[in-house]
């Protein structure tokens, strides 16, 4: 796991958790677990395994340290080990559940946490993957399990179909929460690229808008040394006898000034009004344009225009 940790590179895929975000996250919830242990055992004077609780929490606060020490945390995750340290979490969750109630325990609906991190970051096979092993920890914890922490020597007794309706309720959660925050991210993802995409499209419009003017302006500077050249060739000709090799150059020097200044009359006029398809875009063609990058992820659209054009 701890060579799969690679170095954030620009332009990188998003879909590349950083370390930073997961090591925060698991300290928001070693500092909960630690309150809700404490709270319950010396707040509430509840019975529970408290030693064998912190362990479990401490195991956790030790991951975290050794990755703070290892690595920078600027350092961004590959999908492999972004899911192993969210399966870390899913399986230390377990522990702390298996000790203090199982799915009795209504800490339980924190399954839900890694999942949806998974789903908003990591490809949906990943997110399966936790899915599967967190409804599998889940359904372990409905028949092996400590007690429920309790005051005094009688502990509550949950009827099965309500311990049943847990189990039902946490699945349905893990699917549901999985898919909703996986599908919200991708749209968030897809719009992103469009809107990339639609910058893209308007930066090499601006830059070919740039590059006409400095034809223009090219075509501008090379005009005076041209109509030098131009000026010597027609002296060179009147001096120069009518027939012969000579003459025939200089003719062939004339015809080319002639040609090259056809050109820088074409540069110089880029920037009128009338210069071309240079200068003007459609709106249908810059909307194609900026369409076209999200053809190839499968969602069918098309793009239709209508009234006055303007």
């Amino acid at each position: 796991m701890i060579t799969d940790l690679v170095p954030t590179a620009p332009g990188g895929t998003p879909r590349h958790l950083r370390l930073d975000t997961l090591v925060r996250l698991r300290w928001l919830a070693i500092a909960g677990q630690s309150v809700a242990v404490a709270g319950v055992h010396f707040g509430l004077g509840f019975s529970l395994p408290f030693g064998w609780c912190f362990l479990a929490i401490a195991v956790s606060a030790w991951l975290n340290i050794a990755l703070r020490i290892r690595f920078p945390l600027s350092h961004r995750l590959r999908e492999g080990a972004a899911t192993a340290l969210l399966g870390f979490d899913i399986l230390q969750l377990a522990a702390l559940l298996y000790l203090t109630g199982g799915l009795q325990n209504p800490f339980a609906i924190l399954f839900l946490a890694p999942v949806m991190i998974s789903a908003t970051a990591l490809p949906p096979r990943h997110t399966l993957a936790l899915g599967l092993l967190a409804a599998g920890l889940a359904t372990l914890l409905t028949i092996l399990h400590w007690p429920l922490p309790w005051a005094g020597s009688e502990r509550p007794v949950l009827p099965p179909q309500y311990q049943l309706g847990n189990w039902i309720a946490l699945l349905l959660g893990l699917g549901f929460t999985g898919i909703y925050a996986w599908r919200v991210a991708k749209e968030a993802r897809d719009l992103s690229e469009a809107l990339a995409a639609t910058e893209l499209v308007l930066a090499r419009e601006q830059h070919l808008s740039q590059l006409d003017g400095l034809a223009a302006a090219a075509a501008h500077e090379l005009g005076t040394p041209l109509a030098t050249i131009a000026l010597v060739a027609r002296e060179l000709s009147r001096l120069a006898p009518a027939e012969g090799e000579m003459a025939e150059d200089i003719t062939l020097l004339r015809e080319q000034v002639e040609r090259c200044r056809g050109i820088l009359g074409k540069l110089a006029s880029l920037q009128d009004d009338d210069a071309g398809p240079l200068d003007q875009l459609s709106l249908s063609l810059l909307i194609e344009e900026a369409a076209g990058p999200q053809r190839p992820f499968g969602v069918p659209f098309e793009i239709a225009l209508t009234g006055e054009k303007p």
